[in-house]
């Protein structure tokens, strides 16, 4: 049975996300593996439970990985069953066992424990993925709750894990009340007449749980309700003042093998400048021609540092016109120390040049922490060096936080651009690896629980899509589709304005943390 409850978690947990999005589903996805963790009997069982969840999880949310790895990164067979292995299912399964082992050690049978200690001990685990540089933050059920757009608004008070949090402890307390409904029923059969009474107070005890749960989802859609009219109701204001920028997105669409065959670099450079030209637009009876423009380009679309000379530039600043800037992903090569960065370059119409390179580096991909599994691909280079440029560009329409793919997936990280003065959070990615998988769409989310987090316009260009204006309350106001050369136009403004989250960041860490330190020392007395 307790097989069962495992396999029935790990479907409900998968088709919480995309692309099947029944969001719905997270907030019991992870009962049925509680129950399986408290019906084990011993730790040898609870851990073999946790072993096979995680494995579970590992194929469900990360299956893509294996087609990516031998398809296009045309490895053997073998090394690609070695890479998902010690790549995807040995971290998932250290995370999750290592929750196992907790749930155990902390156990108690009683509201506080399902309320604040499980879901402490869970968030802190996920947070492992953000902490470890060779593990990657996805899959964390905070994603899959991001179409339910009213709950998540609280997003910019606690983050993430704050969701992440409530959504747990939902999960918990169904295990309890389930525990105490059970419990209620046999003392029904075992009592008589005499204890109506006492019975009657236990109809409250059993259904306490169930009036937590309501509480914790109907507080946040108040709260997330309010957010939104309130938000809405600046960025509105600016629109007013006429302060709104246009921006571009160019989803150029080329293939990997397009990309690093060394071939065809001037030609696909035209042909974004051509997707970026300059369009009028129609607002309220008066011509946009002329306006201030943001132009988006992917990540690694000047990816030739050997053709990134004064030359280039300059054709590029002059074809995309003075009022416009243009951040483009490109690679960056230090003659000196030959390192070689992945760069996001912000280009004026004006003339000036400016660079951010990648802070936070892909796990065996762009570097090599533990082993290293991948070849070089084609003129990709096979390694990066991670850089130690500001987070917040001071570019020419304003201060910009941008990250470079998977960066997107550490809220901690864009905080930090916001806290250091980033107006608006620019992302560039190629999500062409992941195919016609639910990563693009689990990317897509991510960025929109940034947005929410820091109340900041979020522009999001991929090569191969999806590429999204997205507003601060996390609403895509415009969007590509998936596989498609298309340009995307929408607008944004600037703000200034600071989130509880992007001031004081992710303080239910800290409160988890302080939590699971009482139940500690509850569990020491408790054995003394």
């Amino acid at each position: 049975m307790n097989i069962f409850y495992i396999l029935i978690s790990i479907i409900l947990y998968v088709i919480s996300f995309p692309k099947f999005n029944f969001w719905w589903f997270a907030f019991v996805a992870l009962t049925p593996f509680f129950l399986a963790l408290e019906n084990a009997g011993s730790a040898f069982k609870s851990f073999l439970y946790a072993i096979l969840w995680s494995v579970g999880f590992s194929f469900g949310m990360g299956y893509w990985v294996f087609p990516t790895i031998l398809n296009q990164y045309e490895v053997p067979f073998a090394s690609s069953v070695l890479f998902f292995t010690l790549c995807v299912i040995l971290p998932t399964v250290m995370i999750f066992t290592l929750f196992s082992v907790l749930y155990r050690f902390f156990y108690q049978n009683r509201l506080s424990f399902y309320a604040l200690v499980v879901p402490s001990i869970w968030v802190l685990a996920e947070y492992l993925k953000d902490a470890i540089s060779f593990l990657i933050p996805w899959g964390g059920i905070d994603g899959a709750l991001v179409p339910f757009s009213q709950f998540i608004q609280i997003g910019d008070l606690a983050g993430g894990y704050g969701i992440m949090f409530i959504v747990v402890a939902a999960n918990a307390l169904f295990v309890y009340f389930i525990k105490q409904l059970k419990s209620w029923r046999t003392s029904l059969i075992k009592e008589d007449e005499r204890c109506d009474q006492n019975n009657t107070t236990s109809i409250v005890q059993v259904f306490s749980p169930l009036i937590l749960i309501l509480l914790l989802i109907v507080i946040p859609v108040v709260y997330g309700m309010h957010q939104i009219r309130e938000i809405n109701l600046s960025v509105e204001q600016e629109y007013t003042a006429g302060r709104s920028i246009k921006a571009v997105l160019a989803q150029g669409n080329f293939s990997t093998k397009e990309r690093w065959s060394g071939m065809g670099f001037y030609q696909r450079v035209m042909n974004y400048l051509e997707m970026s030209k300059d369009e009028p637009l129609e607002i309220e009876g008066k011509e946009g021609q002329g306006d201030s423009r943001v132009i988006v380009w992917p990540e690694n679309t000047l990816n030739s540092s050997s053709k990134l000379n004064d030359a280039l530039f300059m054709e590029i600043m002059r074809n995309i016109g003075e009022n416009a800037l243009l951040i483009s992903g490109g690679l960056k090569t230090d003659h000196k120390t030959n390192e070689v960065f992945n760069s996001a370059y912000f280009i004026s119409g004006t003339g000036r040049l400016l660079r951010y390179d990648k802070n936070i580096l892909l796990p065996y991909s762009e570097t090599s922490p533990l082993i290293d599994l991948l070849d070089a691909y084609y003129s990709a280079p096979s390694e990066f060096a991670a850089g130690q440029t500001p987070l917040c560009i001071n570019a020419p329409e304003g201060n910009v936080g941008v990250s470079i793919c998977f960066e997107i997936l550490y809220p901690g990280f864009i905080r930090q651009s916001v806290k250091h003065g980033a107006q608006y959070l620019v992302n560039i990615s190629n999500d062409s690896w992941f195919g016609d998988s639910p990563m693009p769409y689990i990317h897509l989310n991510a960025a929109r629980l940034r947005a929410i987090e820091n109340r900041r316009f979020l522009l999001r260009t991929s090569n191969s899509g999806i590429s999204a204006v997205i507003s601060p309350t996390g609403k895509v106001t415009a969007q590509s589709r998936l596989f498609a050369k298309e340009r995307v136009d929408g607008s944004f403004v600037k703000l200034d304005e600071l989130s509880f989250y992007a001031r004081h960041g992710n303080l239910i860490l800290f409160g988890a943390a302080l939590i699971l330190l009482i139940a500690l020392v509850e569990v020491i007395f408790k054995k003394d």
